[in-house]
């Protein structure tokens, strides 16, 4: 009796530090399984003539990344992501950030650009059918470098949203009234460390 207390202590403790480890990060996007990849999410993108897709060859890790065609005429274009893909039922993919550290994400430009890249987080509605909220934006200038970079935002520099009831992120170019850019985007993550 003694070794099966003991053996499921020991199992419990294993399954606990498993656990444990497995939510130190929430990974959003890495186009390597049918939950991490663009149909997983629901997205947009703005203005009309920009694009984001799915593409092979380039990622930073693994085999597929984001590929976002940026073309803008009146100093903004912008890409969204939604974990949920807009359902409110979906509660699991309304995400409770609030004991997150940064978001992390893997980036670089196809070409050197000067403009500034915003990120920002989106709070899910309180209600169905209410109004969803976008945090400030996080802003890096000078543009995205040709090499892979890691950008990490730190979550307290969103202070506007409720980040227990986070559900989408976007990208967004601007400082500049015209231009186009191609950026890729990949290992979109939530991290605690």
């Amino acid at each position: 009796m003694k070794k099966v207390i003991l053996m499921g202590l020991i199992l419990f403790l294993f399954l606990g530090i498993s656990f444990s480890q497995s939510v130190k990060e929430i990974l959003i996007y890495d186009g390597e399984s049918e939950n991490t990849n663009l149909s997983a999410l629901g997205y947009w993108v703005a203005p009309e003539g920009c694009k984001v897709e799915e593409v092979e060859g380039v990622a930073y890790s693994g085999k597929k990344c984001l590929k976002i065609n940026f073309v803008w005429n009146s100093w903004w274009a912008g890409m969204g992501i939604n974990f949920a893909k807009w359902n409110f039922n979906a509660k699991d993919k309304i995400l409770d950030l609030s004991n997150y550290k940064a978001l992390e994400f893997y980036i670089r430009a196809e070409k050197a650009g000067d403009y500034n890249l915003l990120v920002t987080i989106v709070e899910a509605p309180a209600q169905k059918d209410g109004k969803e909220f976008y945090s400030e934006k996080y802003t890096i200038t000078g543009g995205v470098p040709t090499q892979w970079t890691k950008i990490s935002v730190p979550l307290k520099s969103f202070v506007t949203v409720d980040k227990k009831r986070i559900w989408g992120m976007s990208i967004e170019v601007t400082g500049v009234p015209e231009g186009n850019t191609t950026l890729y985007v990949d290992e979109v993550k939530f991290v605690k460390d």
